[in-house]
């Protein structure tokens, strides 16, 4: 038998991972779970940022050749609560209050024309009344006296500034039938929003409302009297409760021009008490309507401060 040598052959296989189940696909995975992440967060950044916040930073941005000047929207002032513009050191986005500065004022009708500034001033504004509501409302829920007096207190912020209304129910009303004096619950509620409005720099006007019920044809005191008799009683009771007096701005007598319910003039809720925390917009014009009042009765140059006024209307 002929010896003959077999070849054996081995034949080596290189084993590779397939595709499918490499690791590639985790690292796209991180990378997409980073950016829904991030994604998210700008949504939530979004609705939790305030129109003020989203104001002033859309101000910082709002000039490209100047991003490093200081102060919102490329300029070194911002805006204080009255709606002047201030000089202050503040890098990048401060919404905090700043402390006036009477050598570094600038122009304010200059400064106003931006219509930035004006959306700021109007939007920083709101929001300062909207927190003197908030106390006022708290010290009203959580003071157990005044349980049964929370709806006849109404709040609205206007143009102006914060309206806030306290309004005669049946049965409860807030001064003695045809005259000024006020009921002890009622003083004490005022003697707290005296307490508050103490605490803010705003001025405060004080109207008095009366029903059409008419005094007998041969008095001669009206519903007039009465009105601006009730807004001075109610002045009386918030500065006895922590106003400053130089925050009275004016003390107005409405008789029943202004009737909350027109349909029914007598309704007992057209009997109120108005108080308007007024803005620096309302005061403006206050402050010039009594500076004209003093200028036509008295000759000479006007140096007399401002004072309350008593009015009719």
């Amino acid at each position: 038998m002929e010896n003959s040598e077999q070849n054996v052959i081995i034949k080596r296989v290189k084993k590779v991972d397939g595709g499918a189940h490499g690791g590639a696909w985790k690292i796209a995975f991180a990378d997409f779970a980073l950016a829904l992440m991030a994604f998210f967060l700008v949504l939530w950044l979004i609705e939790s940022t305030t129109n003020l916040e989203k104001m002033a930073i859309a101000g910082y941005f709002s000039d490209p050749t100047n991003l490093g000047a200081v102060g919102d929207g490329g300029t070194p002032y911002v805006l204080d609560l009255q709606g002047r513009p201030l000089n202050v050191t503040n890098q990048g986005l401060n919404l905090s209050l700043v402390r006036q500065d009477e050598d570094t004022l600038v122009d304010s009708e200059q400064e106003m024309e931006n219509p930035e500034f004006v959306e700021l001033a109007r939007l920083r504004q709101q929001e300062a009344m909207a927190r003197v509501q908030g106390e006022i409302e708290a010290e009203i829920n959580l003071n157990q006296q005044f349980e049964w007096f929370r709806d006849s207190v109404t709040f609205e912020v206007t143009e102006e500034g914060l309206m806030v209304q306290i309004i005669d129910r049946e049965g409860r009303p807030l001064f003695d039938s045809g005259q000024s004096r006020l009921r002890p619950y009622a003083m004490e509620i005022l003697w707290a929003m005296g307490r508050i409005f103490g605490n803010v720099p705003n001025k405060v006007s004080v109207f008095g409302h009366t029903d059409s019920a008419q005094f007998s044809s041969e008095d001669t005191y009206s519903n007039w009297e009465l009105s601006a008799d009730r807004a001075n009683a109610a002045r009386r009771a918030l500065v006895d409760g922590g106003l400053h007096p130089d925050q009275i701005a004016q003390i107005i007598g409405m008789a029943d021009s202004v009737p909350l319910d027109p349909d029914n003039p007598d309704s007992a809720m057209n009997r109120r008490i108005v108080i308007m925390v007024l803005n620096s917009v309302a005061q403006s014009r206050v402050d010039a309507l009594s500076a004209a009042g003093r200028a036509a009765s008295t000759p000479g140059p006007e140096v007399v401060p401002s004072t309350p006024t008593v009015e009719i209307f």
